[in-house]
């Protein structure tokens, strides 16, 4: 271990997997060296370009002392993680004596045996188990006593409503995948309660829609567009839902999974899980100007409040720095 000055960089070893967190958690200021290992997860340029500190390899490289291991996912990548750990090279070069640390964004697979996965977790040896949120923390059956949660944070001088930009009086929709996502996200139950009325879409589903250009792009987006409409059923809280909120749209949503810690219905948003419900609050919000204005308002408060990049970057430093350091003193 080299490390225990949390003035000091961290070399964090890592792999492709939310190209837009790990662009938020760039800003922690570590040097990130990303293992893209195929077949499998490449950084997708389409959805973040890879700052300047998150250096992507196909081939773990010799002259870099690591810190620690992060891994944002439980696949192959943890064990991957183990093998180079107990590998000949890494037991006597640049890979001994650190610490893996696993931060997990997503839910047990309803369409699959949860206990059996729920099960399989917690069997992989980890030295440090970090959450998006309370809400899968608990789904995976840990608790504040075995494991960390640091929650999503949003750069609120970047996202954030212009009031030269006009809006479009329109249900504005971001999901990448979304038509072969429908167990998750909702494809359905959008058809179901938009039809006849005005919509966008963005997002990479290739032959449905389009991606936006760039997060500049994005963010005009979200910018020009009254409502935001997110329909996701299995998903702790998608980041593009945070987004919206930052730039000032106005909320409807579903009620599922962590989204009703974060919007309080009819406070910061609309959330319901019933269809004819949610249609009602899509046809009022068009109508209402100035509700969706309010709402979206203190849509934007709640970000700025409680998921701002700075407690986020906070967060995060203090994680890797004890995940280095309690490992360190063991």
């Amino acid at each position: 271990m080299r490390r225990s000055n949390a003035q000091e960089k961290l070399n964090i070893l890592t792999f492709p997997t939310h190209e837009r967190y790990e662009e938020n958690l760039c800003k922690t200021g570590h040097n990130f060296y990303s293992l893209t290992v195929l077949p499998g997860k490449e950084w997708d340029q389409d959805y973040a370009k890879a700052p300047d500190n998150y250096t992507i390899f196909h081939k773990i490289p010799d002259n870099v002392e690591f810190d620690l291991i992060l891994a944002h996912s439980s696949c192959n990548r943890l064990q991957i993680a183990h093998d180079y750990l107990s590998s000949t090279q890494g037991a006597t070069g640049n890979m001994c004596h650190i610490p893996i640390l696993r931060h997990c964004h997503v839910l047990p697979d309803v369409r699959f045996d949860v206990n059996s996965q729920i099960q399989a977790y917690g069997s992989i040896p980890i030295g440090e188990n970090s959450f998006i949120s309370k809400y899968n923390m608990n789904a995976w059956g840990y608790s504040e006593d075995n494991s960390s949660v640091v929650e999503h944070g949003v750069d609120v001088d970047f996202w954030r409503p212009d009031d030269n930009i006009s809006k479009d009086n329109v249900c504005l929709s971001v999901v990448n995948d979304w038509p072969n996502r429908d167990w998750c996200c909702g494809y359905n139950l959008w058809r179901q309660t938009v039809q006849g009325l005005p919509i966008k879409v963005f997002g990479k589903s290739p032959g449905f829609s389009e991606p936006a250009s760039s997060t500049e792009h994005l963010r005009e987006i979200y910018q020009s567009s009254t409502i935001f409409y997110n329909t996701s059923l299995h998903s702790p809280v998608p980041t593009v839902l945070l987004e919206a909120m930052a730039c000032g749209c106005a909320i409807v949503s579903t009620a599922n999974c962590m989204i009703p810690e974060i919007i309080e219905n009819g406070k910061n948003g609309l959330i319901s899980n019933d269809p004819q419900e949610l249609r009602g609050f899509l046809e009022l919000l068009l109508k209402d100007k100035d509700l969706a204005k309010e709402l979206g308002d203190n849509a934007r408060k709640t970000i700025v409040e409680k998921y701002n990049l700075e407690t986020f970057v906070d967060n995060w430093n203090k994680l890797f720095y004890s995940t280095v350091n309690n490992y360190r003193n063991k």
